[in-house]
């Protein structure tokens, strides 16, 4: 049966046409050198909400894991029109369509005071905790949740081949990489991409565009082999595992 999202209601701030909106000030922790929202907190963001929108079907956290399951993401983008300030307030808005065979499209939009000043669109799947597979899927019962909005951005597409050299470095999977899933969390690659450059990048250029391919998690002790590109205003990071690919992501800079 369809499932359209309910009402608002004060608790849990579902929107009225199914979607959910949490707000947050952005703190001291959440923003870089340049007093900017982090591509790594906005992506721990997206997850909390989704999280927490989840959670109002019986999808959540706890519930997954009763049946064995975590939720992982295997498709991402961002597209930021600009990047929030330390102390500004931004709305981050999050709702879900049909899934599609196995995976679950999931969107997001952030405003500061109801100006629009980026967008997300995330696949996610589900993760068998045991044999770390793709799980059929298990919806609690929902056969199906959808919302009214239309997506902001396409779901994450391709990433671009890049003929430019490469320099490669290597990455150990260490404490402060891990979730409670016990491998590298989303967010985390977003850290190693931006880490992958000198901090005059960033007082000269904006990072604006970011799509990434999650092909197979990294688990405590692994160690990754980071190969960079950079072509311009266009940069693309590859990761690799004793030989085996883990993840691709690319991003786009502009000019400040």
């Amino acid at each position: 049966m369809k499932r359209t999202l309910p009402m608002k209601n004060e608790r849990t701030g579902l929107g009225v046409n199914g979607f959910l909106e949490q707000t947050r000030t952005l703190r001291a922790e959440d923003v870089d050198l340049n007093g900017e929202w982090r591509f790594a907190e906005i992506f721990l963001a997206m997850q909390e909400a989704g999280g927490e929108h989840c959670d109002q079907f019986g999808l959540g956290i706890r519930d997954l894991r009763a049946q064995n399951l975590a939720w992982v993401v295997t498709r991402a983008r961002v597209k930021m029109e600009r990047l929030p300030k330390l102390l500004e307030t931004v709305t981050v808005r999050t709702w879900p369509k049909p899934p599609k065979h196995a995976f679950f499209p999931r969107y997001y939009q952030f405003f500061v005071r109801g100006v629009p000043v980026g967008a997300a669109s995330m696949l996610y799947a589900q993760l068998e905790l045991t044999s770390r597979r793709m799980a059929a899927p298990w919806l609690g019962g929902n056969d199906e949740l959808t919302c009214d909005l239309e997506p902001p951005l396409p779901l994450p597409g391709n990433l671009p081949a890049l003929a430019a050299p490469a320099e490669t470095v290597t990455r150990e999977a260490c404490y402060s990489d891990l979730d409670i899933n016990g491998h590298v969390n989303n967010a985390r690659y977003l850290d190693w991409f931006c880490d992958c450059f000198p901090t005059g990048q960033y007082q000269t250029n904006r990072l604006t565009d970011v799509t990434i391919h999650y092909d197979r998690e990294i688990r405590a002790g692994e160690t990754a082999e980071l190969t960079l590109q950079k072509d311009g205003a266009l940069t693309l990071l590859r990761g690799a595992c004793a030989g085996a690919n883990c993840f691709a992501m690319s991003g786009t800079w502009e000019k400040r």
